[in-house]
């Protein structure tokens, strides 16, 4: 169905516009490069090798807890449970590249052991040794830290899918591990996909942790070859690369969870929660806190720690002038995201139009793309906009402002698509067929009823937003920090002490948001 109008219109130039960045990078695939020869003789199987080896594991990781923790909280009932089932999520509120400055020691204090090494069984081995031990850490650290992603996911999955199952399966006094294996994992199997891909992404995304252990994915190699060789066109190749492996694991995730969907009809939101004796208490509450005390306790304690023996003044920091900076980009990013989203989404599903449709989800694949890679498109794409209208978008507030809306559309598209899908189409359907006005609907109708998907929508991307480092690092204008420039660049220049307050402030930012986020998904279950 096409019906064509300024609605119509603005909304699928919106859409194109925010996609340009993406498809500037994939045309440049072939564009001639000085050191790409040596980069792919040398180097681009090794960035590829780290790259698949720190997903693979990051990703296993976080599922094994995501799950356990998820299964735990929302099936059996143990001591401290609700308050377990609260602090589990604040991980989600330390990016990787903090979780991995609090832990900068961790292989330093087995020095002594690396030494025994090479005194006794030889320096290739050792380096093996080394080597394997750093991505165990930085594996382990990711996913202590990207793991909520999963537990969300797969919590949710459990209260709407899982009631009725595990309620049957208790009367029938079918075993645990029975239940889980066979009819739990396949049943919550899309959920755990879901939240599995949002972890591989972050883990993409990553710049700042992976180069401090010294770690060189495909991200770290884009970054070298930009800013290390000045060769922003093997760069581009390295994004293709990287873009191609992202490519390629979303279409496994499509193929795997081919036929797979959500059913929340006919299961109850309540659990009736399994009972189990002290010692499997035990069990279940070391393993819940295991990952609450190392991806948030012991980062945060350290930081706090750091903190009380900086003696810094903040002035001297620039703290307050980049808290400022970070709560203001934040918010007007967010808002302008949302804002965007929910007019997209309102058009496409107002007028019902196939061309509007399809154009949107172009506008989604953004969220795919590393932080770096995004910035590469909006580099290329300002300086094509400076040529031909003279006016500036590279190293403004509204080029940053713009590289967030072609980053984390996604995030804000997402919830507030389902909603409208699932709450509003009869409705917007209804409406157009009887000829309202459709801005009264927008406004009257549609967002009173999403007014929790979209304020849902706004705090995720408020706080992606302010803990994101690749994508502000290279197109924040000049002298323009945010709390999380500030602390790279500070641990950057070995003052770890010092990065501790700016590390904390993007924690207490984040925080309010992801509390609000948990309470809201609670009452809409």
């Amino acid at each position: 169905m096409f019906r064509f109008n300024s609605w119509n219109f603005f909304s699928i130039i919106a859409s194109l516009i925010i996609f340009i960045p993406i498809i500037i990078i994939i045309t440049n695939f072939n564009a001639e490069a000085e050191n790409w020869s040596h980069i792919k003789e040398n180097l681009l199987f090794s960035y590829i090798g780290s790259t698949l080896l720190l997903v693979i594991g990051v990703g296993l990781t976080s599922t094994i807890i995501g799950v356990g923790c998820a299964w735990y909280v929302s099936c059996y009932e143990f001591y401290g449970r609700k308050f377990i089932e609260w602090i589990l999520i604040l991980p989600m509120t330390i990016p990787t590249y903090i979780a991995a400055f609090s832990y900068y020691d961790t292989i330093e204090n087995f020095n002594s052991f690396f030494l025994w090494c090479r005194n006794n069984i030889g320096l290739d081995l050792t380096m093996r040794i080394e080597n394997t031990f750093v991505y165990l850490v930085v594996i382990i650290l990711f996913s202590f830290v990207l793991y909520p992603y999963v537990f969300l996911s797969v919590r949710a999955s459990l209260m709407i899918q899982g009631s009725r199952v595990i309620e049957a399966a208790n009367t029938l006094g079918l075993p645990t591990n029975i239940l889980l294996k066979k009819i739990i994992i396949p049943i919550i199997r899309p959920a755990i996909i879901a939240g599995v891909s949002l972890v591989v992404m972050e883990t993409l995304n990553d710049y700042a942790a992976v180069e401090y252990f010294g770690i060189s994915t495909l991200t770290v190699g884009i970054f070298r070859s930009w800013f290390g060789m000045y060769d922003v066109e093997s760069a581009l190749k390295l994004s293709s690369c990287l873009i191609m492996l992202v490519f390629l694991l979303l279409v496994l995730e499509k193929i795997y969870r081919k036929g797979a969907r959500y059913n929340n009809n006919g299961g109850t939101n309540s659990l009736r929660k399994m009972k189990v004796g002290n010692k499997k208490q035990f069990m279940i509450i070391i393993f819940c806190l295991t990952p609450f005390i190392f991806g948030f306790f012991i980062p945060t304690v350290r930081l706090f720690t750091w903190m009380l023996s900086s003696y810094v003044n903040m002035f001297e920091l620039n703290l307050i002038k980049a808290f400022l900076n970070t709560i203001f980009i934040s918010i007007v990013s967010s808002f302008t995201i949302v804002l965007l989203a929910y007019f997209i989404n309102f058009t496409k599903n107002y007028f019902n139009n196939d061309a509007c449709k399809k154009i949107s989800q172009l506008a989604i694949l953004g969220y795919s793309m590393p932080g770096a890679i995004v910035a590469i498109g909006i580099l290329k794409f300002g300086s094509a906009i400076n040529n031909l209208v003279s006016i500036v978008l590279i190293g403004s507030i509204f080029g940053l402002i713009f590289s967030y809306i072609v980053r984390f559309f996604a995030v804000a598209w997402q919830p507030i698509d389902s909603s409208m899908e699932k709450f509003c189409k009869n409705i917007n359907q209804a409406s157009r067929t009887l000829n309202v006005n459709p801005f009264k609907i927008m406004k009257n109708i549609n967002l009173p009823i999403l007014s929790k998907p979209i304020l849902i929508a706004g705090l995720i991307v408020f706080i992606d937003i302010s803990k994101e480092l690749p994508l502000t690092l290279i197109i924040r204008p000049f002298n323009f920090d945010t709390l999380a420039t500030l602390t790279y660049d500070l641990v950057n220049q070995a003052q770890f002490l010092q990065s501790a307050i700016p590390s904390l402030l993007i924690i207490l930012i984040s925080i309010p948001a992801i509390l609000v986020i948990k309470t809201q998904m609670d009452k809409g279950n």
